[in-house]
């Protein structure tokens, strides 16, 4: 699943539930040794859906998600594939 194909399944989600999929894709952003891989204006696009409470707005998960995808692909496709399972059930 791509980040297109993410984001489908997040719109489906509950805003509870996308609030706690934000801070897992921050967490895992924030703690990646990638980041250099991440265009400046993606950052500067995170950092100011943040700032403006903007956590489970679905454009600012597939900007985050996106982001996630290239810094760190292994931990990316792990939590589509867990996404996925449980949206399944």
């Amino acid at each position: 699943m791509d980040v297109t194909g993410f984001i489908k399944v997040v719109e489906r989600l509950s805003i509870q539930k996308r609030l706690e999929l934000a801070e897992e894709l921050l967490d895992i952003l924030l703690s990646s040794v990638n980041l250099e891989r991440i265009q400046d204006d993606i950052g500067w696009k995170i950092n100011e859906a943040y700032r403006e409470g903007k956590l489970s707005n679905v454009e600012f998960l597939g900007e985050i998600a996106y982001a996630v995808s290239i810094a760190e692909p292994s931990k990316f496709r792990k939590m589509v594939e867990r996404l996925g399972s449980e949206v399944r059930v």
